[in-house]
Order: C-alpha cells, then sequence, then structure tokens
C-alpha cells in the first residue's frame, strides 16, 4: 500500500517530466523565432537533468529504491544522447548559451516522387524565406508544371556542435521518451499507476513530420502555402445516423470479418459506394492500418493538385512515425481517356467523367485499386443516378501511393517503367523536372531519374473529385 511519502516523491518527479514536456512544445512552436526557440531549447535540456535529480533525492524514503534504480542508472548512462544531454545541461549552466547552430535546405516538390534536393546551409546565407525563393535556379522556374503545381519545401533543422548528427528537438523527444520510461517504471514500483500521458513515452506532438519545422512556397508566385495535420474530436450522433442511414450492421460485420487485405479494401470500398449514392458525394479519407486494424482515420480534402503532392508525402512521413504497416485512401476522382487529356491529367480533360475510387498498399506489397464510375441525374447533377460495376486492379502502378510504397521498399520499378512508356507513347511527357545545377554555389541539387507522370484511364484521389 503506497504511502503518503510515495505519493508526494511519484507526484514531484511526474510533475517535473510534464515541466519538460511543455518546454519541448514551447521550443518546437517557436522553432522559426532564434531566441524564443533557444531559450525554450536551453530550458528543456537543464529541466530533463532535474528529473533524474529529483528520482535520486528519493532513495532514502523509498524502500529498494537503488536496487530499483541501478538498472535504469545503467541503461541512462551507457545511452550517448543522454550523455549529450548531461554534458549540454552542465556546459549551459557553467559556459553560457549552447553552440546551437540553424541549417536551411529547399526541395522542389512537384510530383509524387522526390524532386531535386539541395544541400543543408547556414540559415544565415538567407535573409529570408523569400530569398532562398529566389534562389532557385531559372530553369525550374521554365517548367509549366512546376509553375503550376509546385511547392518549395524550405525546411529548417537547429544541432548542436556537440551532436552535428541529429536535430536537437528529435534529440530531446528521445531524452524525454527514456525518462517517461523510468518514471512510469518508477510509479509501478510505488504501486501507483502511472499517469496516461507518462505511459504514452513516444507523444503525437513530438512526430517526425518535416510540416513541423518547414515552411512551404508555393512556385507560382512565393507565397506561403501548405497544409497541416490536426487532431478533431468528434461527437458520433447514432440516431441520426441510423434515421438518415439505416441499419448498416452488415456492412460493418463485412469489414470485421474480411480475412484478407484485399477483402478488407472491398468491404470498405462497398460501404463507400452505399454512402456515394446516399449523400451524391464523398469525400477525402485516408485510414492507417496495423495488420487488419484500423487505427487512425484522417480527412484528407485538399484545394489543388500541389497540395495533394505535399500531402501524400507527409502522409507517408506520419505512417512512419505511427508505426502504421497498411494505408487506404478514398474519395471521388476525375477520369478521362489517355487522348482526351494531353498533359495526362484527367481534370485537365473536355471530357471527363467522374468516379468512386479506392486505393490500398500495405507493406507486404499487396496493392488494390476499387474503381465504380458515378452517373448522375441530368437535372439534378448533385445526385446519383447510379454505380457503375466495380473494377478491381490488382499491384497497377499508382503514383499517388508512390511515397507509401517507397517507405515500404515496395516500388515495383518494372510496373512503373512500363506503365511510363505506355504514356510517353501517347505523347504524355513525363520530364517535368530540368536538370540545375544549383541553388546557390553552395547548395548542390540532386535531380531525380524519375519524375511522376499521370496515368491513363486510371483516376486518383483527390480535393474530392482528383485528377491524378
Amino acid at each position: 500500500m503506497p504511502t503518503a511519502d510515495d505519493f508526494d516523491a511519484a507526484e514531484a518527479v511526474v510533475r517535473r517530466l510534464g515541466q519538460m514536456r511543455e518546454l519541448w512544445e514551447a521550443a518546437a512552436k517557436e522553432y522559426f523565432e532564434p531566441n524564443r526557440f533557444l531559450l525554450n531549447l536551453q530550458n528543456c535540456i537543464t529541466t530533463s537533468r532535474t528529473v533524474t535529480f529529483i528520482l535520486q533525492k528519493q532513495k532514502n524514503k523509498v524502500a529498494g529504491f537503488e536496487e530499483w534504480y541501478e538498472p535504469h542508472r545503467k541503461r541512462l548512462a551507457s545511452d550517448p544522447i543522454m550523455k549529450w544531454a548531461m554534458e549540454a545541461r552542465n556546459a549551459i549552466e557553467k559556459e553560457g548559451d549552447l553552440r546551437t547552430h540553424s541549417q536551411v535546405r529547399g526541395e522542389i516538390i512537384a510530383s509524387y516522387y522526390e524532386g531535386p534536393v539541395s544541400q543543408w546551409v547556414p540559415q544565415a546565407l538567407y535573409a529570408s524565406p523569400q530569398q532562398f525563393y529566389h534562389a532557385v535556379p531559372k530553369p525550374f522556374f521554365e517548367v509549366p508544371h512546376i509553375v503550376e503545381n509546385g511547392t518549395l519545401l524550405i525546411e529548417r533543422r537547429w544541432v548542436d556542435e556537440q551532436l552535428p548528427q541529429m536535430e536537437v528537438l528529435e534529440a530531446l523527444a528521445h531524452v524525454y521518451e527514456e525518462l517517461a520510461v523510468t518514471v512510469a517504471d518508477f510509479c509501478n514500483h510505488l504501486g501507483i499507476e502511472p499517469p496516461a500521458w507518462v505511459l504514452d513515452s513516444k507523444p503525437d506532438v513530438m512526430g517526425e513530420l518535416a510540416m513541423d519545422r518547414a515552411l512551404y512556397l508555393s512556385m507560382r508566385d512565393g507565397s506561403r502555402v501548405g497544409i497541416r495535420l490536426f487532431k478533431k474530436q468528434t461527437k458520433t450522433d447514432k440516431k441520426a445516423l441510423k434515421k438518415r442511414y439505416g441499419d448498416q450492421k452488415a456492412k460493418w460485420e463485412r469489414i470485421k470479418n474480411a480475412g484478407s487485405f484485399k477483402e478488407l479494401c472491398d468491404a470498405y470500398f462497398q460501404l463507400a459506394r452505399f454512402l456515394m449514392a446516399k449523400d451524391g458525394y464523398h469525400h477525402s479519407f485516408t485510414y492507417f492500418l496495423k495488420g487488419m486494424q484500423v487505427v487512425q482515420m484522417i480527412g484528407t480534402d485538399h484545394p489543388d493538385r500541389a497540395s495533394r503532392y505535399v500531402m501524400m508525402r507527409d502522409l507517408a512521413k506520419l505512417a512512419r512515425a505511427s508505426d502504421v504497416d497498411g494505408m487506404m485512401m478514398v474519395g471521388e476522382a476525375w477520369t478521362a481517356k489517355a487522348e482526351d487529356a494531353p498533359s495526362g491529367l484527367a481534370a485537365d480533360a473536355k471530357n471527363r467523367g467522374e468516379a468512386l475510387w479506392l486505393a490500398g498498399t500495405n507493406a507486404k506489397c499487396e496493392t488494390y485499386a476499387f474503381t465504380a464510375e458515378i452517373v448522375r441525374k441530368k437535372n439534378k447533377k448533385h445526385k446519383v443516378k447510379r454505380l457503375e460495376p466495380t473494377s478491381v486492379q490488382e499491384n497497377p502502378a499508382l503514383w499517388i501511393l508512390y511515397p507509401f510504397q517507397r517507405m515500404w521498399g515496395c516500388v515495383d520499378e518494372e510496373v512503373m517503367f512500363e506503365a511510363e512508356k505506355r504514356l510517353s507513347d501517347l505523347g504524355v511527357n513525363l520530364n517535368i523536372y530540368v536538370p540545375a545545377e544549383k541553388f546557390t554555389s553552395d547548395a548542390q541539387l540532386n535531380p531525380p531519374d524519375q519524375h511522376e507522370p499521370a496515368q491513363a484511364n486510371l483516376p486518383r484521389l483527390g480535393d474530392r473529385r482528383s485528377d491524378t
């Protein structure tokens, strides 16, 4: 039975861990404001060290403390990043500010493939993001697709002189994780249940998304653009849903009982067909999977093609940070025959059509595309007259899924090459990136060998309706 002293000890160390987390979040929010960032960063480092100080003060108050703490002490002492944090705290208190450096690099995003990337260079070379934008080589602005659909990602990172290989907030996120594990175990040792937020030693806010440390500028005019991921709590009115859609227990049972990834995709597509026919529209959603279980649903409506390129890359980064092993996307898409879309983009075709579309891929390299053409009523275009039979493709070339397939090592180069060759034969220009030697004399570009084309007769996800 925990004593009053036990509860006081647990509260003290938990409270200090919480203060460290608050300072980490404050530093992240001020990432592009050097003075405020460094202030919060250094306070976070010194606070992290006091977590272990408060722990060690309990050795004469908590029975069996030394035996409990010794394995944790050895684990923390052998961790090079924990050692860096300890030395950084000593340097801050005895020598002054850390010797941190801010670096920037740029990347042009105008497809689902990797774009030209500059090297990391000192941030001091550029007085502003606009100056970096104007340093992009002129040949890129001579490619219409890049100007109209491209985004310049300017990523910033802070590194400490004593840990140059790792971004400082990533290092401190690791420090937080190690301390949270220790604090949770301390609570367990006392017989006290740790708070839920302590057990979550890898909080979402400490994820590795580039969008938390980057600016997005339109290649068209240099204005700030981009998307952000945020959590939204929604309340479900079960009575209202049942009144509108009826009892759909059978459809949910089909999802629950799916025995393969293909069956799961099919079950979700059948549900999407029902909703599309009922509502006349279907918003864009992405589902993250662990095995056969959906663990996260993300609304992925977006305004244009440029934002879609950025969104898919950031979704893949989120999937990696969340340690998921599968995904599905569902929504409406534009469709067109290759001969009606010289640009290769269905949205640009005069005789374009609509389709409901679901695409799924996973770490086992299984990829499926489900498509159903939408036929609308002539006098009430917002209503669906019917959905044509479902078309299923197995392991198709889906460029929109490339960021996920690349992350999971599932890109089928032969399938991609054959698809690109067919489009090239139809006159679709695949070379959207032009070779350019440098952003500046210090920043070498690395143009990729492949470029994102459009696909004939295969729609892809979008705002609600997508072209590619």
